[in-house]
């Protein structure tokens, strides 16, 4: 079924220049009308992180130096050199992945990005639906070792190539077709068809590592999050610097704030800690500015049924979009950035990544110790 993705006047179409699908295609600015009933706070629909970019630098990493077992003591270990940033959307600029958590059952993913500077079209770069071979799309997890990547009793595992369950590795990518379903606790993430071989990437990597998406970028998804029998493995999805995978995800990397912040967005997670509601999914963000988020309002988790959500990280407005769709057309290949525009623009609690206003304050020890947990386990 093709969606009609917004409205735009007879006359508008007339003098539009089109690509697939034609109602897509106005030069004005669009109105989506397929964005679910708008709610900007308590159970969002839409959330909208502004200033996002800065100037400043994090802690690259360029080497990991293991040790020996049994001690395992290399000092140092974890071996970084500070990187500069600045512009907008730094450092969301960078190539990024997008990470999810179970339990979860994915159905189909697309991501679409500006084909030159004007980003006057968005072209459909990736895409996958399940239980088929997606196109410039590659799922991976953090269990190198035999299969692909690698694996060292002091460094643990690295990236690698997941099996079409998604519960352990195989020997090359997308080997196995991805059914979709994600079980409680498994993790997987996303990345391009493209290797850091075949085109080196930035930062350091090792065993099997591919790039990601940069500069800005659309990612569209939908899934469900159904209840767990153990109510602490909790779903959630959220998108990181792609140079944090490639090094460890839980271990020698870039993640956090301040001169560890390279890049991470939580787009929908849950948090098993004293005082959070395993049905509400928050929203944060941090990089080298901070951190800030949906403070007391929450996206509803979906248990009853799928549900599909857009990402927009947009260099142009130095912004990114958290929005809620009724529905999502897969099969289109493009869309302007008169409809980009219209997303960005439409009613969204915003949060602005220069102020405090987002911030969790009550729930935020019991938050980040949860984040910890998941980061460091």
């Amino acid at each position: 079924m093709q969606v009609l993705l917004a409205f735009v006047s007879f006359a508008a179409l007339l003098s539009s220049s089109c690509v697939y699908p034609a109602r897509t295609c106005a030069r004005a600015q669009l109105r989506p009308d397929n964005l679910a009933t708008t709610s900007t706070s308590g159970a969002l629909s839409a959330l909208k992180y502004t200033n996002v970019g800065g100037e400043g630098s994090y802690d690259q990493v360029t080497d990991i130096i293991p040790g020996t077992f049994p001690t395992c003591d290399a000092n140092p270990f974890c071996i970084t050199k500070p990187k500069q940033i600045s512009g907008k959307l730094a450092p969301f600029d960078d190539e990024m992945t997008v990470a999810f958590r179970g339990p979860m059952n994915i159905y189909n993913i697309a991501v679409y990005q500006p084909t030159n500077a004007s980003s006057a079209t968005w072209k459909r770069v990736s895409s996958w639906a399940a239980n088929q071979q997606p196109d410039n799309l590659v799922f991976m997890n953090n269990k190198g070792g035999d299969a692909s990547g690698e694996w060292s009793i002091c460094a643990g595992a690295s990236q690698s190539y997941a099996s079409g369950d998604w519960t352990s590795a195989v020997s090359s990518a997308n080997k196995e077709v991805a059914k979709g379903a994600l079980a409680a606790n498994e993790e997987i993430n996303i990345m391009t068809a493209e290797t850091c071989a075949s085109r080196p990437c930035a930062g350091f990597s090792r065993g099997t590592a591919n790039h990601g998406w940069a500069s800005s970028k659309f990612f569209v998804f939908t899934f469900d999050m159904p209840a767990s029998s153990d109510a602490s493995h909790v779903p959630a999805i959220w998108a990181l610097n792609a140079q944090i995978v490639r090094a460890a995800q839980y271990g020698c990397n870039c993640r956090g704030t301040g001169p560890k912040g390279c890049g991470e967005l939580d787009i929908l997670e849950t948090i098993a800690a004293p005082g959070a509601d395993v049905n509400q999914a928050i929203s944060e963000i941090y990089s080298p500015k901070g951190a800030t988020g949906s403070g007391k309002s929450f996206f509803a988790r979906p248990t009853g049924g799928r549900v599909t959500y857009g990402v927009i990280f947009d260099v142009q407005t130095d912004a990114i979009a958290i929005q809620r769709y009724t529905e999502w057309d897969y099969g289109q290949t493009a869309i302007t950035r008169s409809v980009v525009d219209g997303y960005l623009n439409a009613p969204a609690m915003t949060v602005s990544f220069g102020g405090a206003g987002g911030k969790r304050e009550e729930a935020r020890s019991s938050v980040l110790s949860a984040h910890r947990r998941r980061r460091w386990h």
